[in-house]
């Protein structure tokens, strides 16, 4: 497991203290338990001085791709959050590629296999700057994603998957998607946004088609989790719980999935595959 861990606090000046997020490492043998934790990533360049947080895992062809999120300044503002990739064959060793898009951007990942040939990022485009979309951007090689002018291609035939609208203008990347027969089941967080706050993040669950991964195939209409226990509350109204999916894994017949509670934990929850996709089938309601 990568994570995000937080340090303790910093001191900025005789008033003010600050706090670094850092991506650690764990190992588990049953996925429930985790030891052996170090630090993985942490804040090196100046376009992550402030911040690396958030990752999602995937490997396409032995090598596995690490998207996070590079904050550059105190406090994050919209031009200076973006997504950020590095790269390792074994997680002894990491290469930092990074910042592989050049606007406000977060929450992505490589899709673990190639399609025609190509790779596909999905991320989440203007999570700052609702509204937000989700969007599959499609390239031959790494160092394409570093380069301003193939973005200025790449946006314009880019394919969206999720769009903001006016009652729910933030969509946002969860979790990096399972290959199943027919389809890509991931997790996205559910956000309830109300009177210019965030009130509630809760988590939905959504099938693509694995032929065509921008074709949304079903999705819950309802949450399939809320915060509703003492650790996924925060006590801090107008915002009441947060349960962010992030990441998942395939054990047996079910599959675990990850999530960051209160913006303190890492918490688990666990759901029968086949039951869940019947579910969505049916309409997710």
């Amino acid at each position: 497991m990568l994570y995000r861990a937080l340090s303790k606090e910093i001191p900025r000046s005789p008033y003010e203290s600050i706090r670094i997020s850092t991506i650690f490492y764990a190992e588990s043998h049953d996925g429930y338990n985790f030891g052996y934790r170090r630090m993985f990533l942490g804040p090196e360049l100046p376009w992550e001085s402030y911040s690396v947080e958030d990752p999602r895992v995937t490997a396409v062809e032995s090598v596995y791709y690490i998207t996070y999120t590079a904050v550059a300044s105190i406090s994050p503002r919209p031009e200076t959050v973006r997504l950020a990739l590095a790269v390792t064959e074994d997680f002894r060793r990491v290469s930092k590629v990074g910042v592989i898009c050049p606007y406000n951007s977060k929450a992505g990942f490589v899709f673990p296999r190639k399609y025609d040939g190509k790779y596909v990022l999905a991320l989440t485009l203007n999570p700052d700057l609702p509204p937000s979309r989700v969007v599959l951007v499609y390239f031959s090689k790494v160092s394409d994603l570093l380069d301003r002018e193939f973005w200025k291609v790449a946006l314009s035939e880019a394919r969206v998957v999720l769009q903001g609208t006016s009652e729910k203008p933030f969509v946002e990347i969860g979790t990096p998607p399972l290959e199943l027969d027919n389809y890509w089941l991931l997790f996205v967080p559910d956000i309830v946004y109300e009177d210019g706050h965030f009130r509630e993040f809760r988590v939905a669950a959504v099938l693509l088609d694995r032929d065509d991964p921008a074709r949304v195939v079903a999705m819950s209409k309802k949450p399939l989790l809320s915060p509703t226990l003492e650790y996924e509350l925060t006590f801090s109204e107008p915002l009441r719980g947060v349960l962010f999916p992030s990441g998942l894994a395939r054990v047996g017949d079910k599959v675990l999935l990850y999530y960051g509670a209160a913006d303190r934990y890492v918490a688990v929850a666990e759901v029968v595959v086949e039951d869940l996709v019947k579910y969505l089938l049916r309409g997710g309601s």
